[in-house]
């Protein structure tokens, strides 16, 4: 790839590689909780936790931030939470509503970006309450590959399970930051 191909679609190269290590780690998760070894999803989880962490500095960094490799990043962070923590869930480590919760949220961005658009083409309008959720969300599946796929014993179970009753708190405070964040001030309805 030339040097400019590079700096134009290298930040979307390493978010596109999310997407397709996602099902990579999800089989190796599987896999370790059959009883195979939990290095494949270990490894995978971090490779995947660098590529979301390096993907919007290295746009930033070749001044090739685009409308598009936002969404990709968004979509390739939704379809690795909540393939991740879905899977989590039908193992039986994760309640339900965890991943319900998140992509119950995630919907909610979407659709309320869309319509502050303007008939434009979708623009995801980011919070910071959002963008603390995600993080937790990625720390969230982080804790669950080390205590239940690698056996680690990060935290006690009274602690995960605490960090799951957390999820719908904070899924629901980014609805209402952002409901919240239209309501018309009293300068700007003056």
């Amino acid at each position: 790839m030339p040097a400019g191909d590079l700096s134009r679609h290298g930040a979307n190269a390493v978010t596109a590689s999310r997407l397709l290590l996602t099902p990579l780690f999800l089989f190796s998760v599987r896999r370790a909780h059959q009883g195979g070894s939990a290095l494949p999803a270990c490894a995978l989880y971090a490779l995947i936790a660098a590529s979301d962490f390096a993907d919007g500095r290295l746009a930033r960094r070749w001044d090739s931030e685009s409308r598009t490799g936002r969404m990709l990043d968004h979509g390739a962070d939704i379809a690795f939470l909540l393939g991740a923590l879905s899977l989590y869930a039908w193992l039986g480590v994760a309640p339900w509503w965890v991943p319900a919760a998140i992509g119950a949220s995630f919907s909610f961005y979407v659709f309320d970006s869309w319509g502050r658009a303007d008939g434009a083409p979708l623009r995801l309008i980011g919070s910071r309450v959002g963008h603390a959720g995600g993080v937790l969300n990625w720390i969230l599946v982080g804790v669950l590959v080390g205590n239940e796929t690698a056996r680690l014993a990060l935290l006690p179970g009274a602690a995960i399970h605490a960090f799951f009753w957390l999820v719908p708190l904070y899924s629901g405070a980014s609805v209402l930051a952002r409901l919240y964040g239209r309501r018309p001030t009293l300068s700007s309805a003056a």
